[in-house]
């Protein structure tokens, strides 16, 4: 058994001496400070480790950040450098494509010589006048 170096001879001297010059009788009291001294060490340990990780953890995410910016950046660039690209083919063309884009002037439909006119109504078929003479 190893204890941040003290093995168990190195440990027992340790002892025996703090009860030579503690004293038996103090002895308990030592040990209970000893312990509250090394829970509230342990404890503001865990506490600093706990922030220590977390910040960094938060440069890390930065650093990702940083790391996301950068290639958003080169993308946006090389989109701009694509977009320019496509204007430069385009424009030479540009009045080919707006003459294919644009509709064809088309002729009026005749008006059909067969259907009646819209506020006119309907003839009564010939069965219903007979019908209404009788």
């Amino acid at each position: 058994m190893d204890f941040l170096g003290v093995g168990v001879p190195e440990l027992l001297v340790i002892i025996v001496l703090a009860i030579i010059f503690i004293g038996p009788r103090d002895m308990p009291k030592m040990a209970g400070r000893a312990a509250k001294f090394l829970r509230d060490l342990r404890r503001m340990s865990d506490g600093f480790t706990t922030q220590w990780r977390q910040e960094i953890n938060a440069a890390t995410e930065i650093e990702g950040l940083k790391e996301l910016k950068d290639e958003l950046e080169a993308t946006q660039k090389s989109v701009k450098s694509i977009n320019a690209d496509i204007q430069n083919i385009a424009r030479p063309n540009l009045p080919s494509l707006t003459s294919l884009a644009a509709p064809e002037p088309s002729a009026p439909k005749p008006a059909a010589a067969d259907a009646p006119p819209a506020n006119t109504p309907a003839p009564a078929a010939p069965e219903e006048s007979a019908r209404r003479d009788h």
